[in-house]
Protein backbone atom coordinates (compact mmCIF):
# COMPACT_ATOMS: atom_id res chain seq x y z
CA UNK A 1 0.00 0.00 0.00
CA UNK A 2 1.30 3.39 -1.00
CA UNK A 3 2.07 5.97 1.78
CA UNK A 4 -0.56 9.25 1.56
CA UNK A 5 2.24 11.19 -0.04
CA UNK A 6 3.15 8.84 -2.72
CA UNK A 7 -1.19 9.08 -3.43
CA UNK A 8 -0.95 12.67 -3.44
CA UNK A 9 1.60 12.89 -5.92
CA UNK A 10 -0.10 10.69 -8.53
CA UNK A 11 -3.42 12.73 -7.87
CA UNK A 12 -1.13 16.14 -8.63
CA UNK A 13 0.06 13.68 -11.53
CA UNK A 14 -3.69 13.22 -13.10
CA UNK A 15 -4.38 17.06 -12.43
CA UNK A 16 -1.75 18.36 -14.43
CA UNK A 17 -2.26 15.49 -16.90
CA UNK A 18 -5.69 16.97 -17.41
CA UNK A 19 -5.29 20.47 -17.73
CA UNK A 20 -2.64 19.04 -20.39
CA UNK A 21 -5.10 17.20 -22.55
CA UNK A 22 -7.76 19.91 -22.31
CA UNK A 23 -4.77 22.43 -24.08
CA UNK A 24 -3.87 19.59 -26.05
CA UNK A 25 -8.26 19.82 -26.63
CA UNK A 26 -8.49 23.55 -27.97
CA UNK A 27 -5.21 23.41 -30.03
CA UNK A 28 -6.94 19.95 -31.74
CA UNK A 29 -10.31 22.06 -31.80
CA UNK A 30 -8.76 24.81 -33.88
CA UNK A 31 -6.81 22.47 -36.07
CA UNK A 32 -10.26 20.81 -36.83
CA UNK A 33 -11.56 24.17 -37.07
CA UNK A 34 -9.05 24.54 -39.91
CA UNK A 35 -8.96 21.59 -41.53
CA UNK A 36 -10.90 22.37 -44.43
CA UNK A 37 -8.23 24.70 -45.49
CA UNK A 38 -5.42 22.03 -44.43
CA UNK A 39 -6.28 18.70 -43.82
CA UNK A 40 -4.40 17.73 -40.52
CA UNK A 41 -0.90 15.14 -41.70
CA UNK A 42 -0.14 11.64 -40.59
CA UNK A 43 1.83 13.16 -37.63
CA UNK A 44 -0.92 15.09 -36.23
CA UNK A 45 -3.38 12.24 -36.41
CA UNK A 46 -0.88 9.86 -35.17
CA UNK A 47 -0.33 12.28 -31.60
CA UNK A 48 -3.95 12.64 -31.57
CA UNK A 49 -3.98 8.59 -31.33
CA UNK A 50 -1.00 8.83 -28.81
CA UNK A 51 -3.14 11.51 -26.71
CA UNK A 52 -5.73 9.27 -26.77
CA UNK A 53 -4.15 6.32 -25.53
CA UNK A 54 -2.41 8.26 -22.77
CA UNK A 55 -5.66 9.08 -21.18
CA UNK A 56 -7.02 5.46 -21.57
CA UNK A 57 -3.71 4.30 -19.63
CA UNK A 58 -4.03 7.41 -17.38
CA UNK A 59 -8.16 6.65 -16.23
CA UNK A 60 -6.73 2.58 -15.68
CA UNK A 61 -4.05 4.53 -13.19
CA UNK A 62 -6.22 6.87 -11.90
CA UNK A 63 -8.86 3.72 -10.95
CA UNK A 64 -6.32 1.79 -9.22
CA UNK A 65 -5.63 5.11 -7.24
CA UNK A 66 -8.97 5.47 -6.25
CA UNK A 67 -9.27 2.19 -5.29
CA UNK A 68 -6.07 2.18 -2.90
CA UNK A 69 -7.58 5.84 -1.70
CA UNK A 70 -10.60 3.82 -0.77
CA UNK A 71 -9.25 1.55 1.27
CA UNK A 72 -8.44 4.03 3.59
CA UNK A 73 -11.03 6.37 3.09
CA UNK A 74 -14.56 5.23 1.19
CA UNK A 75 -15.33 9.17 1.87
CA UNK A 76 -12.01 10.63 0.32
CA UNK A 77 -12.47 8.33 -2.73
CA UNK A 78 -15.91 9.19 -3.33
CA UNK A 79 -14.45 13.01 -3.34
CA UNK A 80 -12.45 12.14 -6.93
CA UNK A 81 -15.46 10.98 -8.84
CA UNK A 82 -15.17 14.58 -10.57
CA UNK A 83 -11.47 14.16 -11.45
CA UNK A 84 -12.62 10.72 -12.79
CA UNK A 85 -15.21 12.26 -14.66
CA UNK A 86 -13.12 15.09 -15.97
CA UNK A 87 -10.36 12.51 -17.55
CA UNK A 88 -13.18 10.63 -19.49
CA UNK A 89 -14.63 13.57 -20.94
CA UNK A 90 -11.50 14.57 -21.81
CA UNK A 91 -10.97 11.45 -23.39
CA UNK A 92 -14.49 11.84 -25.70
CA UNK A 93 -13.55 15.01 -26.50
CA UNK A 94 -10.16 14.06 -27.96
CA UNK A 95 -12.16 11.21 -29.34
CA UNK A 96 -14.81 13.62 -30.93
CA UNK A 97 -12.16 15.64 -32.14
CA UNK A 98 -10.47 12.33 -34.19
CA UNK A 99 -13.18 11.37 -35.82
CA UNK A 100 -13.73 15.06 -37.24
CA UNK A 101 -10.03 15.22 -38.17
CA UNK A 102 -10.53 11.59 -39.97
CA UNK A 103 -12.99 12.32 -41.87
CA UNK A 104 -11.38 15.82 -43.26
CA UNK A 105 -8.18 13.49 -44.09
CA UNK A 106 -10.05 10.92 -45.83
CA UNK A 107 -12.54 13.13 -47.61
CA UNK A 108 -15.50 11.35 -45.98
CA UNK A 109 -17.99 14.02 -44.51
CA UNK A 110 -18.49 13.71 -40.62
CA UNK A 111 -21.48 11.54 -40.25
CA UNK A 112 -21.61 10.03 -43.31
CA UNK A 113 -19.22 6.88 -42.85
CA UNK A 114 -21.98 6.02 -40.64
CA UNK A 115 -24.38 5.89 -43.91
CA UNK A 116 -22.36 3.91 -46.18
CA UNK A 117 -22.95 0.71 -47.12
CA UNK A 118 -20.78 -2.11 -45.35
CA UNK A 119 -19.27 -4.09 -48.46
CA UNK A 120 -16.94 -6.75 -48.13
CA UNK A 121 -13.03 -6.51 -48.04
CA UNK A 122 -11.36 -7.74 -51.38
CA UNK A 123 -10.58 -11.29 -51.50
CA UNK A 124 -13.14 -12.03 -48.96
CA UNK A 125 -15.46 -14.64 -50.09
Amino acid sequence: MSSNEEIAHRLTHFGANIQRWRDEAARLTLLATQSRQRPAGLSELTALEETAGAIYADISSFKSTVDEVAEKSPAAAAELAAASDALHLVLLEITELGVRLYSVHSGIPHGEAAKAPMTEPAGDA
